[in-house]
């Protein structure tokens, strides 16, 4: 008994502790819904590992069911659904058939020489004139009879047909890179005309004049424009 009056006095039990007495009940701890949580795990893996066997199973049921006539049967599909595809982007764009037909073909270049003959004839033997005097320079009247020489004349032409529409630096690019280059070797006396006889007059020339040119068979080399033009 105290000053306080009467009271209930009850020991408390050795083998208890005040964490005991502050642990939560129901499963619970630190806030945390221990059983449910379990419960959650629980269901995620099992779920995983049913979604694995369901995808496993699914990808053996769709590899069986690709038979070789579904196969051809999804690329007629994908075949039709790729061209409405371009045929929709093209009538978007304004661009179709009928207006591709509508365009102008583009004219081909017209040549101004129709053969490595007419051009060597009336053009590069009078603008390219050297002293040919079977010593410094050799050059053939009958040209057409040295292989190495026609092939070289051939590429002068071709590259003057496409140099002469460039009006900038066309010409300047042709005789830099061009004439220069194979007219140094045509005229050279162990180039391609060396087997011809450099003291022959016939392919001999003054200073200033055109150099030697005799016309080749009729038929060698045909006016390609004439092709063209058929």
């Amino acid at each position: 008994m105290s000053d306080w009056g009467d009271d209930e006095y009850e020991p408390q039990d050795a083998g208890s502790s005040s964490t005991n007495a502050a642990a939560p009940s129901g499963g619970r701890a630190f806030g945390i819904d221990v059983g449910s949580l379990a419960d959650e795990l629980v269901d995620a893996a099992v779920k995983s590992l049913v979604r694995k066997e369901v995808s496993t199973v699914a990808a053996e049921a769709v590899k069986d069911a690709l038979t070789d006539d579904v196969l051809d049967a999804l690329r007629d599909r994908a075949e039709t659904a790729a061209a409405a595809a371009i045929a929709a982007q093209l009538e978007d764009s304004g661009l179709d058939d009928d207006a591709a037909a509508d365009e102008p073909d583009v004219a081909e270049p017209v040549l101004t020489y129709g053969s490595v003959d007419e051009f060597l004839r009336e053009y590069l033997r009078s603008v390219y004139r050297r002293k040919i005097d079977g010593k410094n320079r050799v050059w053939a009247a009958e040209w057409w009879k040295y292989d190495e020489a026609v092939i070289r004349l051939e590429a002068l032409w071709r590259s003057w047909e496409f140099l002469r529409r460039d009006p900038s630096t066309g010409m300047s690019v042709w005789w830099r890179d061009h004439a220069d280059t194979h007219m140094a070797v045509l005229m050279d006396p162990q180039g391609p005309f060396a087997p011809a006889d450099a003291m022959d007059p016939e392919n001999q020339c003054s200073k200033g004049d055109p150099l030697p040119y005799k016309r080749p068979p009729e038929g060698l080399f045909p006016d390609v424009r004439e092709a063209t033009a058929d």
